[in-house]
């Protein structure tokens, strides 16, 4: 089942049909002795209904596929556009007879006719309204309207007329809302059916009416939103203002409208609802309309609606209104209901359908013959008693003594009555007849009070009725605020909401009863939220203990107030700093890539995103720490041996949470490689045995040579004084003839800026006999 909202009230699709609801053919009214005139396209005729019993008096044969009709104010003729063979049908509504049929364009829908019928103007296919001279019968001009932005064709209408009453201004609702000088025929203006253009809005006037006085022109306005988000679409009835010719309000109806009426004195119009654009959760689509709703034009707003429910549970078995009038004693609206080929009758004070009319074919255009001087039916005034309740400290005991009243069937406002004081058995019990609202002075005794109010039609001064308030002094209501405590985190809710202890009169304190405001706090990031009664704490608060103190106030006393605290223990997030270690040479490097590897914050590695690095200390300027990116760097000839390097992390949010660690940086010195070799050279004669030992020795990664290290021969064995190393360029050398055999030479290395620091390797040399 699917549900249309429009405002508070929700359509239900699945309802029972409307002739199994509704007597058939009853008394309508009393007074007006009229008729109303009902196009039935599929029978090529016009329906007379006698708007007194709601029988059919009689059946006028008339062209093919009758659309629309109109009737001059006099009430003599009655004109009926034929759409399907381009002409229009006159009514003689004294004889109720064709008197005449005048050729027009193609497609003849919407028409208006002056009060005394010197002119009817017609609208036809392709935006050209017809000027007719009835009397003639004959054409006089034709008028083309600018419809390249939104013809109401787009929407399945093909527009509406609505003629000023002294006959000067067309008011063309055609897409666009052209606004035609009568006397020269001619556009004047023509706009757009909005108040402010927006973005990816399209606004297509499809319907008018006029006001009585003609003062305000009533469009039918279809919209449609193409946004990201995707299509959807509504309506609208737009106020023209026909003295600027400016669209002054907007009255969103959430629907697609058809066509709009109004009561005789303009105090009601009524809009027939068309579609719904509707979300069904199956997807989205337009669903028929059923109802007609009701606009008070008074206070500009929509104030009811007339259902007429369903001919079976689809979406396309509802009843759906067409035309629809108002009889000129105002005290019924006649709909007619394609659907169920009748005329349904609806009560003005009720806004209830409580007849219809069955017809032999389904009716479309419906109009009443005027009747000035028809009584208007009276609304109805209905109002009802209150109760309420202050405390001795005084208040509001009734927000709106109207709030329950009913004027004509909807909810009357300060626009449409007037309020009276008439009596009070306590001075200090008052009506603010600008408001009405029901208040209660300080100071004003315990007990039952009663106060007695007239509300009176605006427009009608003597539909008045009376109303009574029992209102309730009591004593004042005992509120307590009770303190809270909670511990938390930076950047959480720690309480959902501090009223969960409160009380007012013994009972759980709610936002229906209390109102609530902060008072102070001992930090910026320690807040209530009013709006909901949770306390938060923001990132960067300062942990430890924090507070928050705060007001409620009895919503209908607002004197009546307690204050409490909140006591809140800020912890800290976990943080962790861990000690790390590392090496250099003493020539500069990195010790240690991040220290931020090993370290923790939130239970997680903790990054330069979330903390923020320092330096506490270090036992050598050269070793330090680099904040941006983490590491621990040696810079060249820092000392050898073991240093240490302290740093801090601390929370970025919340700057005085911080650990610290040391990093233990060894600085080592360069290490010195000396390979062992071996060589092989004559006894016989004197020769270079190994060019030089220094060859594939390497003393910080490498070659060593005599501009970075120093050589020193450290021992020969067997002894021989014809083996000798050369310490300026690193060879072993045979001096001379000598004994053969193997010999074991044993060399030192020691880097000349640090001579300490040196290593050693041996040659073993071969000397042959050859």
């Amino acid at each position: 089942m699917v549900h249309l909202g429009v405002r508070s009230r929700t359509f239900s699709l699945r309802v029972p049909a409307l002739l199994a609801l509704l007597v058939p053919t009853a008394t309508i009214q009393a007074e007006a002795q009229t008729k109303a005139y009902v196009t039935q396209s599929d029978a090529n005729a016009v329906t007379v209904i006698d708007t007194v019993t709601g029988a059919v008096s009689t059946i006028i044969p008339v062209g093919a596929a009758p659309a629309q009709v109109a009737v001059e104010a006099g009430g003599a003729r009655a004109y009926v556009t034929n759409a399907a063979d381009n002409s229009v049908s006159v009514i003689d509504t004294s004889t109720d007879a064709v008197v005449a049929t005048i050729p027009v364009g193609v497609s003849p829908s919407a028409l208006a006719v002056t009060s005394k019928g010197e002119r009817l103007y017609v609208i036809t296919a392709n935006g050209v309204v017809d000027v007719v001279d009835p009397a003639q019968g004959t054409l006089v001009t034709s008028i083309q309207l600018d419809t390249s932005v939104g013809f109401p064709a787009d929407s399945g209408s093909s527009g509406g007329l609505a003629l000023t009453p002294d006959g000067k201004r067309l008011y063309v609702a055609a897409g666009r809302i052209h606004v035609i000088e009568t006397a020269t025929n001619t556009v004047l203006h023509s706009f757009a059916a909005e108040m402010a253009s927006v973005p990816d809005v399209t606004n297509i006037a499809t319907s008018a009416a006029m006001s009585p006085d003609g003062a305000v022109a009533y469009i039918g306005v279809t919209r449609f939103n193409m946004f990201n988000s995707g299509f959807s679409a509504g309506g609208s009835v737009a106020i023209v203002d026909t003295a600027s010719d400016t669209v002054t309000t907007d009255i969103n109806i959430f629907s697609l409208p058809g066509a709009i009426t109004l009561t005789p004195d303009g105090s009601r119009a009524y809009v027939a609802i068309q579609a719904i654009w509707a979300n069904t959760g199956y997807g989205a689509a337009f669903f028929q309309g059923r109802a007609v709703y009701v606009i008070d034009t008074i206070a500009k707003r929509l104030a009811s609606w007339i259902d007429f429910g369903a001919d079976g549970s689809a979406w396309f078995e509802q009843n759906t209104p067409a035309g629809i009038a108002v009889t000129p004693d105002r005290s019924a609206l006649l709909v007619a209901i394609p659907r169920i080929s009748s005329i349904a009758f609806a009560g003005v004070n009720t806004n209830l359908v409580n007849a219809t009319t069955p017809l032999t074919a389904h009716p479309g255009g419906i109009a009443v013959v005027p009747d000035a001087a028809a009584s208007l039916m009276p609304y109805v005034l209905d109002v009802a008693a209150d109760t309420g309740t202050a405390s001795v400290d005084g208040g509001t005991a009734v927000d709106d003594v109207l709030a329950n009243d009913r004027l004509g069937g909807i909810g009357p406002t300060l626009a449409e009555v007037t309020l009276t004081q008439q009596s009070s058995s306590d001075a200090g019990v008052a009506l603010d007849s600008a408001t009405g609202a029901v208040r209660v002075a300080a100071g004003t005794a315990t007990g039952n009070y009663q106060l007695a109010y007239q509300v009176c039609e605006t427009a009608a001064a003597s539909n008045c009725a009376d109303g009574s308030v029992d209102v309730t002094v009591h004593d004042r209501f005992v509120i307590d605020a009770v303190n809270d405590t909670a511990v938390s985190f930076p950047g959480r809710t720690v309480l959902a909401s501090v009223l969960a202890n409160d009380t007012l009169d013994g009972l759980t304190a709610t936002w229906a009863t209390v109102t609530m405001s902060q008072l102070s706090s001992t930090s910026i990031g320690v807040s209530l939220d009013a709006a909901s009664g949770s306390v938060n704490v923001a990132f960067g608060t300062t942990p430890g203990a924090q507070s928050l103190a705060y007001r409620i106030c009895e919503t209908a006393n607002p004197s009546n107030c307690d204050t409490a605290e909140v006591a809140i223990t800020v912890t800290p997030f976990p943080i962790e700093a861990a000690d790390d270690s590392g090496r250099a040479p003493r020539t500069g490097g990195t010790a240690v890539d991040n220290v931020l590897a090993n370290d923790t914050f939130i239970n997680s590695t903790a990054t330069l995103a979330t903390v923020r690095l320092s330096q506490v200390s270090s036992t050598a300027p050269g070793v330090s720490l680099n904040i941006t990116t983490g590491g621990v760097t040696v810079d060249p000839g820092t000392p050898v041996g073991t240093q240490t390097l302290r740093y801090r992390i601390c929370e970025i949010a919340t700057p005085t949470n911080c650990d610290e660690a040391d990093v233990t940086v060894a600085v080592q010195h360069l290490l010195i490689t000396a390979v062992n070799d071996s060589t092989r050279a004559s006894s016989k004669t004197a020769s270079t045995a190994l060019a030089s030992v220094l060859a594939n020795d390497s003393i910080g990664g490498v070659r060593a040579t005599t501009a970075n290290v120093r050589l020193s021969q450290v021992s020969l064995s067997p002894d021989n004084k014809s083996i000798r190393l050369d310490v300026g360029d690193g060879s072993v050398d045979v001096l001379g003839k000598t004994s053969s055999g193997t010999y074991l030479l044993t060399y030192q290395v020691c880097e000349i800026a640090m001579p300490a620091n040196c290593a050693r390797a041996n040659v073993t040399i071969d000397l042959s006999g050859r």
